[in-house]
């Protein structure tokens, strides 16, 4: 299937805002409030939208990482020592 490209002339305001025409945004998953990823390639500026994840995430401090890792080691060693994991 081709890709249909869709273009639009926009103009750039003061302090290099410019606004996205509803029908782009709305297509393309552009919500108010969140983020925009831009980057440059090839001389041309992309606007992709960002995901981020409707909840926090934890942090894990250096200690927890260790904790948990110790534990793997020791589940690993005892289901090679029961002949389920190789």
């Amino acid at each position: 299937m081709p890709y249909l490209i869709q273009e639009e002339l926009v103009k750039i305001q003061p302090k290099g805002l410019l606004t996205i025409p509803k029908k782009l945004r709305e297509k393309l998953g552009f919500v108010e409030g969140e983020f925009a990823r831009l980057k440059e390639e090839k001389g041309r500026l992309i606007i992709e939208p960002v995901r981020t994840l409707p909840y926090r995430v934890r942090s894990f401090s250096q200690a927890d990482l260790e904790e948990f890792f110790a534990e793997d080691e020791r589940e690993t060693k005892l289901l090679k020592k029961k002949g389920l994991l190789k």
